[in-house]
């Protein structure tokens, strides 16, 4: 998990997270080599045929030991709810998936399911060989059987469920050859109190023992035991023999002689964003490459022997022309945006402009983009991927942040781009030459901010052969910046093909630090202290950049991993010398233990249930303060922690006053993110600071629910007037609507609206609130 990876393979892997589903659709395990000893003999025959029809033009129907109907049949078995489903279209083979130019033995079934609500579609592939499910996802509202808190299964009987339905649902593979995946990022999706209950397991599959990150499995089960989705990742490709040449602790020695660490600043992100900078000590890429357990040789992320001269970094020269932000202040129209590109990047005659959107920007909410995408046919890019080029242009300055002469191209070859009139083929120096003339004419002050990061060898020359790439990293102060490279792809004759301006960080919160106080020396050791090399199997390479997949191979490695596997994204503080976190967990900060101050509490139970889904945290001292009074402010950041882990950063708000509160607020986040829901109108004055009284907390309630409207009917309900006090209460709608729902009572016959609310009573209501879900005739969250 470096920050500072390679950034063509960066672009690859965040477009297949755009497109999970459609690469989910894999070839089914046992395509190995009978050499690897890794088939069973009695299924070797079968693999063998099954790899004979991958490798070719088409999948052969006479191949299949699964009919068609069988395929149905079992997905039926499976998934009971697929009961009424109806079966639109069964074809054999299928090419969206991670190898492309090869067509699997699978039966791709296509679903629909109609609802009062409308019509659902997915769709779901058997292996045509085994029978073994490789992927699906229930793509469509399990009817009147939501679950909601509690569950009726914890995680652990979820996971229970979760082997029992791949035994089930994989009839080749025994449940001994699966490994379940434990990090810090291991699933933390059931831990919000709002909202269904889902679960979420990830399984390495063993092989003769050894971890396979090469075709690892992920199942998904809901709060009431079902099984609402199922991907089953295997590699196309042969696997190598099991019996590794090199002994452990020779791995250890090779990466050991080759770590090294770098002086970078830092970012660190909370939900999202940049929260700080620090200036660290960061292990470099090229540092953590795995070793081939078969050659004892260090390989790159390509399957390639790594390179044995170090990567550099070199000055950019100034070019004759260089990027010249607008001046105008005014906001480019699509027209201006479209020539901005054509000016750099020579599209295909016949793409025309067929998408186009106005956004901010990832990571910087207060900058503006264009998003185009050209393309042969309009209708054509409703469905599938068809080829396409895109870019983002920021829609003040002009400058283009991304382009992509192709775009997600899985499953398929980019169209050859024919070479323009009178051209000739680069030479690697003349390319990189060309490629330093396009990062001054499409990066602002390029020559100062950036330099040539230089991986030696062949590594400037495409995988595929097809053409050059090129990678650039930002300076601050002398010193690089981690997480926003700049990357560069042309093809044979110079044309740009691929162009990626990092993340768009903001610096103006990374100020000057002074010199480290922890040497390099000292940073070596404690990072050589945090890792262990690991035998097992891994897939490497298949990344040729410009959104297209290309080969790749599978290895036996001795990989360097982390106690904690969640944890490779930590950076050693140069000053400090503490280990900093890059990215919180899940937008929370983990139980600081178990809490000193609730024990004979009457509230201990809801405070408990808020500490273990963390909406609450102790404080050093181990105390939770029930007793405590809580602000309005305090109140929407429970109800935003018990409604998602990631609502900081991600409310969609820009970075300007919302509801009367300013972005520097510590309640910025929550009450975006309530406003952003609709549960504060975005006309609304909120004073945060202020203290929470039993009434306004009666309105506030009235809106997460969604019954504004319904509570002002219920101004002269005899609920209110019951209380002796009912005169000092100024919304008795709201009030009356809490009391009848349970969640607020009287005390001693008043309601005492001007009370404020302590941290155990907010509890209180948040988990009758919760214990609601499912019994109202609309959603709570």
């Amino acid at each position: 998990m470096n920050s500072n990876s390679n950034q063509f393979i960066h672009q690859t892997a965040k477009a297949a997270l755009i497109t999970t589903v459609a690469l989910a659709l894999l070839l089914p395990a046992g395509f190995a080599s009978a050499e690897s000893g890794l088939v069973p003999p009695a299924a070797s025959a079968e693999a063998k045929s099954a790899g004979t029809a991958a490798s070719s033009a088409r999948a052969d129907a006479a191949l299949a030991k699964i009919t068609q109907d069988e395929a149905v049949a079992k997905l039926r078995e499976l998934f009971p709810v697929l009961k009424n489903a109806n079966v639109t279209r069964v074809q054999l083979g299928n090419n969206d998936y991670y190898s492309a130019g090869t067509t699997q033995m699978a039966w791709t079934i296509e679903w629909e399911y109609q609802l009062d609500s409308g019509g659902y579609g997915f769709s779901s592939i058997i292996d045509a060989i085994t029978g073994d499910l490789i992927n699906t996802y229930i793509n469509f509202p399990l009817v009147d059987d939501t679950a909601y808190y509690p569950p009726k299964l914890s995680r652990a009987e979820a996971l229970e469920k979760a082997r029992s339905f791949i035994t089930a649902a994989m009839p080749s593979l025994k449940s001994e050859k699966i490994q379940l995946v434990e990090s810090s990022f291991s699933d933390l999706s059931s831990e919000v109190l709002f909202g269904p209950v889902q679960y979420s397991f990830n399984f390495n599959m063993l092989r003769n023992g050894i971890p396979s990150v090469a075709d690892d499995l992920i199942i998904g089960i809901n709060g009431n035991g079902e099984v609402i989705n199922f991907n089953k990742m295997s590699a196309v490709q042969a696997f190598p023999s099991a019996k590794p040449a090199i002994s452990k602790e020779q791995a250890k020695k090779t990466f050991t002689d080759n770590f090294n660490v770098g002086l970078y600043y830092t970012p660190v992100y909370k939900n999202g964003n940049v929260a700080s900078w620090i200036l660290g000590w960061k292990a470099e890429e090229q540092a953590l490459y795995s070793i081939d357990a078969h050659t004892g040789k260090r390989l790159n992320n390509e399957g390639k022997e790594a390179s044995s001269i170090p990567v550099s970094h070199e000055t950019v020269p100034l070019g004759k022309e260089v990027f010249q932000p607008l001046a105008s202040g005014k906001e480019l129209t699509v027209e201006e945006a479209v020539k901005l590109v054509e000016k750099v990047a020579a599209l295909p005659k016949d793409r025309k402009l067929v998408r186009q959107a106005k956004s901010t920007a990832y990571q910087r909410l207060d900058q503006k983009v264009w998003m185009l995408t050209w393309g042969a046919d309009p209708e054509g890019m409703q469905s599938g991927m068809p080829h396409h080029s895109y870019a983002e242009i920021n829609a003040v300055t002009g400058e283009i942040t991304q382009f992509q002469m192709e775009q997600y191209m899985y499953g398929e070859e980019a169209k050859p781009q024919s070479a323009p009139a009178g051209s000739k083929k680069l030479t690697p120096a003349e390319a990189k030459q060309k490629a330093l003339a396009l990062v001054n004419r499409m990066y602002n002050k390029a020559s100062s901010n950036l330099k040539l990061v230089e991986h030696g060898g062949t590594w400037s020359v495409k995988p595929d052969g097809k053409g050059y790439r090129y990678e650039f990293i930002n300076y601050y102060q002398g010193i690089p910046v981690s997480g926003n490279n700049i990357s560069i792809e042309l093809d044979l004759y110079g044309g740009l093909q691929a162009y990626t301006a990092g993340g768009s960080l903001d610096y103006t919160k990374l100020t000057e630090v002074p010199a480290p106080a922890i040497s390099k020396a000292e940073a070596l050791q404690s990072y050589l202290g945090q890792y262990d090399m690991q035998l097992q199997f891994v897939r490497l390479g298949g990344y040729s950049g410009n959104g297209s997949i290309g080969d790749s191979t599978v290895k036996l490695v001795y990989a360097p991993l982390t106690a904690d596997n969640g944890e490779m994204s930590k950076v050693l503080d140069a000053n400090s010398g503490k280990w900093v976190s890059l990215y919180e967990r899940n937008g929370r900060t983990a139980t600081a233990g178990e809490a000193v101050d609730l024990k004979g509490h009457p509230a201990e139970k809801q405070l408990t249930e808020l500490l273990k889904y963390k909406v609450l945290t102790p404080d050093e001292s181990g105390k939770v303060n029930p007793d405590q009074e809580i602000s309005t402010g305090d109140w929407w950041t429970l109800i935003a922690d018990a409604s998602t882990t990631y609502y900081k950063g991600y409310s969609g708000a820009e970075s300007k006053t919302v509801a009367g509160v300013s972005p520097e607020s510590p309640y910025y986040d929550a009450i975006s993110y309530a406003v952003n829901r609709g549960w504060i109108s975005r006309d609304t004055v909120v004073r945060p600071e202020s203290k929470l009284s039993r009434e306004e907390l009666a309105v506030q309630l009235s809106f997460f629910l969604k019954y504004g409207k319904l509570s002002s009917f219920l101004a002269n309900d005899a609920v209110v007037s019951s209380f002796s006090d009912s005169a000092a209460i100024n919304y008795k709608g709201a009030v009356a609507l809490a009391v009848k729902l349970g969640l607020l009572d009287g005390e001693n016959g008043k309601f005492n609206p001007q009370r404020i609310v302590t941290k155990a009573q907010a509890a209180i209501v948040i988990m009758k609130m919760v214990e609601l879900q499912g019994k109202l005739d609309q959603p709570i969250v």
